[in-house]
């Protein structure tokens, strides 16, 4: 079976992240707490994102002990040792968001992103250093300058996050908004999802180049609950590309 499940969740909220096995968590949750605010932000957005993912296996009836394996590509990209499972984590502002993938067909390969913007930026001077001219010209012409920016970045981020490689390389993910097409040498054929119906914006990258089919989870009180996502975007990615040596 093929599944592909998100959740998110504030990290503000209540959370029963006690009840987690403690021989679920990985080190980074186990280290003592820091006095700084910062760090202790950064700690509770791990707690949330571990809490959520270990949600996700549950409800794929994946082994929840795959958490105990869970290591660190070169670039620092947690990882799951099995090729039919694979997750990825974003966080900004106050919101974490997890992404989950089982395919029993193949690998499964998946990044996602997530920005709840704090402050307006001068975004054609950023856009400058990673998009073409012609997705600068797309840029001037839109209304809405902060949906579009975080647009151009969110899927960027998503495709590369999918390797684990770094915004160094923005400027080597290829983004027509018109054709609603992106190539990169950084991950396999697939699709991408942006939506700015959350509050924040969010894209994820799906090795899957047929109909998605995706659950999406929200942390409520004390529970997770299914619910749907609005305000959409569908990308191809590498379509008609043959990326069976694609750069990780």
């Amino acid at each position: 079976m093929t599944r592909t499940l998100i959740a998110y969740g504030n990290i503000n909220a209540p959370y029963p992240l006690d009840t987690i096995p403690r021989e679920l968590l990985i080190e980074k949750l186990q280290q003592p707490q820091s006095t700084n605010q910062r760090v202790q932000k950064r700690h509770r957005c791990r707690w949330v994102a571990h809490f959520l993912l270990w949600q996700l296996l549950k409800i794929s009836q994946k082994p929840t002990a795959l958490l105990k394996h869970i290591d660190y590509t070169e670039s620092g990209r947690p990882q799951l040792p099995v090729r039919d499972v694979d997750f990825n984590i974003s966080h900004s502002g106050d919101w974490v968001a997890v992404i989950l993938r089982v395919n029993a067909q193949g690998d499964s390969v998946v990044g996602i992103d997530i920005e709840s913007p704090q402050k307006t930026r001068n975004y054609p001077a950023l856009l400058a250093y990673f998009a073409s001219p012609s997705e600068q010209d797309w840029f001037a012409k839109q209304q809405d300058k902060k949906g579009s920016f975080y647009l151009s970045w969110c899927l960027r981020e998503a495709v590369l996050k999918s390797q684990g490689v770094g915004i160094v390389k923005l400027s080597a993910v290829q983004h027509d908004p018109l054709l609603r097409q992106i190539q990169s040498p950084h991950c396999p054929a697939g699709q991408l999802v942006f939506s700015h119906g959350l509050p924040f914006y969010l894209a994820y990258f799906i090795n899957q180049t047929q109909h998605l089919n995706v659950q999406y989870f929200v942390w409520q009180g004390q529970t997770l609950c299914e619910t749907t996502l609005q305000d959409v975007t569908y990308y191809k990615v590498n379509e008609n590309i043959e990326m069976t040596n694609f750069i990780s």
